[in-house]
């Protein structure tokens, strides 16, 4: 009796040419693909961008708000390896906030929509909402990094106080080595424990 041919263990990394891919398939090496990008995270220089978002022209809005925004957070200790992926997200909404507002400015808030009975009606651009979501989403993630003045005041107060119980902690980043005071902080560079500078004498130890 003659035997079947023996299957091939590294058939599916070989591709079946013969043959078109299942649905389940092509998810399953999508779902790879995806894998492969968040494991690729961390990086020699902390100020790439992770693969996940750059990945061509249709993220370059977002990397472009990555490399403009990461060297002052990755010097403030705001960028760790662990912060890349929840950055990441926020670069991509701001992009496309900008992106989907650009639309809205040329197409308009609203559009005509055909109705059962043939005539036309008002509705909202379907950009409206989807520009209304990536604010929210940006809005969220900048109280994380500190990103508004308010946040930023309060991550540099809680920041301080960490360091004071901590010794170390903010001693050394990744690029860096360890940390080395300024005379001076860069004029677009709050740094750790910068309301420390606001101190002053209390009023019942002036003579």
């Amino acid at each position: 009796m003659a035997k079947g041919r023996k299957p091939d263990p590294n058939q599916a990394k070989k591709g079946y040419p013969a043959r078109r891919k299942s649905a389940v398939m092509k998810r399953e090496e999508e779902a790879q693909r995806v894998a492969e990008l968040l494991l690729e995270n961390s990086t020699s220089d902390p100020l790439q961008p992770p693969p996940m978002i750059d990945q061509g022209p249709l993220y370059a809005g977002a990397v472009a708000v990555w490399k403009d925004m990461a060297p002052r957070l990755h010097r403030t200790y705001r960028l760790m390896d662990q912060h890349r992926p929840i950055f990441a997200m926020f670069c991509v909404y701001y992009a496309d906030w900008i992106s989907l507002n650009d639309q809205l400015k040329r197409e308009g808030m609203t559009q005509r929509v055909k109705t059962v009975a043939g005539g036309f009606m008002i509705r909202n651009h379907p950009s409206v909402k989807l520009a209304q979501q990536c604010f929210d989403n940006v809005m969220k993630l900048s109280q994380n990094f500190g990103l508004t003045p308010h946040d930023e005041y309060d991550l540099f107060k809680n920041q301080s106080l960490a360091g004071a119980l901590n010794p170390g902690l903010f001693g050394t980043t990744p690029a860096q080595g360890p940390a080395k005071e300024k005379a001076q902080p860069d004029a677009d560079e709050p740094r750790v424990g910068m309301l420390g500078d606001l101190n002053s004498v209390p009023p019942s130890a002036i003579n």
